[in-house]
């Protein structure tokens, strides 16, 4: 399981009664985007010269500016060669986008092209597939106007695509126009006598070297983007996926269970909904052996997420696990149901160790906190925000769990073991016009054994209610914690 149901009483399975306004705002504002995006090709081909030869479809490699680190996935090369390379089409393997079942001529391409070294190409077509498995060095380009639909009857353990091999790249010409899409109405209804959360639209198990750049993958029963480890327990290696939409999925936007040189860029986790966690991005390991060693996310959005925005679940790793390696960059949180940003881990010592690193990255209109380290142990990997940004969070009031009305906070209820902490909030700004935030922070630990290495410096603050002080530390007030 990648949810533990103890896990989901500690914090996430507590609903409002009701979806906020914010919330049905912020979905029309969902909306509204991706339908630019959809337009977008369109309107650049209608186009040309002066300021319109300046706009860039979703998914066309893009190099960073001089001094702009981080612009540019690593699968921007990949994909843009297979884009335009010589390639055969789909239709050489037989009749599809008729109507039919795709899924056996779709699986001979793949295979005949694979052994012989050439890129499939799938042209613009609606096209129904049963569960894909991709073979080591398999290329598949794909047209705009490529949308594939999962047939009825998938089992509670099918994957749409499947990659448990090595050497594999899926380039879509754009992520508006390019969709794989499944049938989340069919999935959620079987929920209820099947309890399977594991139907995912893109599947990546133990496997190498793979890049998937510019699709959609939509409406699973499970998780729109699931890594995780191979039948020997190997972790997935060297996978990067950029520019890419993941949305309306059931459990997850993307799972994170075991992984080393990953990296996810200009992706959209969106409307995640139907099982806890319904996080847009979850880093959870299912056990001790999980790796989440270099794990890279750049310029990423999670929005409109029923559970928190992102999810750091490091609580079933111990300190024979590898070494946490995780940095988040620029990342955007928005009207997701919980928090911002939610980490947790084991309550032992000693514990795994490693770093954590969010910089230069936003929470807006999230439900409840910004950004919350709840049982949080201090023996842990080091969390570090540098320049998070926060903008009315607790949309949907007082933090479920704690009661709690900070902007940012450090907690734990009754029954803890090991003192929380080694957790750094540095420059953190915070603007509340919602009248829903007391403090900026709240350090605290109700099983009373300590908060230790813990910092909060001011950057930009307005609009809490009971302020000064800034928030507190074990119920004291204070303006700064660390410093």
């Amino acid at each position: 399981m990648n949810w533990s149901r103890v896990s989901r009483t500690v914090k996430t399975n507590i609903k409002p009664d009701s979806y906020s306004g914010q919330r049905i705002a912020s979905q029309i504002r969902v909306a509204v985007v991706l339908t630019i995006v959809w337009l977008l090709p369109f309107l650049m081909s209608a186009c040309s010269g002066g300021a319109a030869g300046n706009l860039i479809p979703r998914g066309t490699a893009v190099a960073p500016s001089a001094g702009t680190p981080g612009l540019q996935s690593s699968s921007a090369p990949a994909a843009a060669s297979i884009l335009n390379a010589p390639s055969v089409s789909l239709l050489t393997f037989g009749n599809a986008g008729y109507g039919g079942d795709d899924t056996n001529v779709l699986q001979n391409a793949l295979n005949t092209t694979a052994v012989n070294g050439q890129v499939l190409r799938v042209p613009a077509g609606s096209y129904n597939i049963s569960p894909i498995s991709f073979p080591a060095n398999s290329q598949l380009a794909l047209d705009a106007g490529a949308v594939f639909t999962a047939n009825a009857g998938y089992g509670p353990q099918d994957k749409m695509l499947k990659i448990e091999s090595q050497n594999v790249v899926i380039a879509g010409a754009g992520a508006a126009s390019v969709i794989f899409q499944m049938r989340k109405s069919e999935y959620a209804a079987e929920h209820a006598t099947d309890q399977s959360e594991y139907r995912h639209c893109l599947d990546i198990e133990g496997a190498t070297n793979v890049t998937v750049s510019g699709i959609s993958c939509n409406k699973s029963g499970g998780d729109g983007l699931y890594i995780g480890a191979g039948a020997q327990k190997q972790p997935s290696q060297n996978i990067t996926v950029s520019d890419s939409i993941f949305d309306q999925n059931f459990r997850q936007g993307f799972s994170l269970i075991s992984g080393q040189h990953i990296f996810i860029d200009r992706c959209h986790f969106t409307n995640t909904e139907g099982t806890a966690p319904e996080a847009g991005i979850d880093v959870e390991p299912n056990d001790p052996s999980g790796a989440v060693v270099d794990v890279h996310f750049e310029d990423n959005f999670t929005d409109n997420n029923a559970g928190p925005g992102v999810k750091l679940a490091l609580w079933l790793m111990t300190n024979a696990s590898p070494k946490i390696d995780v940095t988040i960059l620029r990342h955007h949180s928005d009207s997701n149901e919980l928090s911002g940003y939610d980490a947790n881990n084991a309550d032992m010592d000693p514990n795994v160790q490693g770093q954590v690193l969010i910089q230069d990255s936003f929470s807006t209109d999230d439900g409840s906190y910004g950004a919350v380290a709840h049982w949080y142990q201090a023996s842990g990997p080091a969390l570090i925000f540098k320049n998070l940004t926060i903008t009315n969070p607790h949309q949907n009031g007082p933090d479920p769990s704690y009661h709690d009305s900070a902007a940012i906070g450090v907690v734990r209820g009754g029954g803890g073991k090991q003192p929380i902490g080694n957790v750094q909030f540095e420059t953190v700004n915070v603007s509340v016009t919602n009248g829903k935030v007391d403090r900026y922070f709240n350090f605290g630990d109700s099983s009373n054994k300590a908060v230790e290495n813990v910092v909060f410096t001011p950057g930009n603050l307005s609009g809490a209610t009971q302020v000064p002080p800034n928030g507190l530390m074990n119920s004291a007030g204070a303006n700064s914690v660390g410093q």
